[in-house]
């Protein structure tokens, strides 16, 4: 697996972050945690696991994480009102990792226009 896709678990950050919410005691602690705290990546994936906990199925998930979504209690509005924040923070600043990542990476338009089109799905799915 790449460093980035457009993907909200096509990256290996995302995927470790995965497996830290797993372990953790509280995972809702650790998802509101990580929407203030956290990198581009596990920010896109902590809220793309609030909103697969919230039902959404438009939100493309990885199979380990709609498995582990199964029988877990639905997100307060508060938590998803903070996911829907950390995201847009993400859309509106582009130092963010994901817009210079792609920059460096050399990826063409539509890969990037891909990444935000998933933020925006998941503001969607949130909201």
């Amino acid at each position: 697996m790449g460093t980035w896709s457009t993907e909200s678990f096509g990256n290996d950050d995302a995927l470790d972050w995965f497996g830290e919410l797993r372990e953790a005691p509280s995972p809702l602690t650790f998802i509101e945690e990580t929407l203030n705290t956290g990198s581009t990546e596990s920010v896109v994936a902590a809220a793309a696991v609030l909103a697969s906990l919230s039902g959404c199925s438009s939100t493309e998930v990885h199979e380990d994480v709609a498995a582990w979504c199964v029988g877990k209690p639905s997100p307060s509005t508060a938590l998803k009102q903070t996911a829907l924040n950390a995201v847009q923070a993400i859309i509106d600043d582009p130092a963010a990792d994901g817009h210079d990542a792609w920059a460096e990476l050399g990826e063409d338009d539509a890969d990037y226009l891909a990444w935000l089109s998933m933020l925006r799905r998941l503001q969607v799915d949130l909201g």
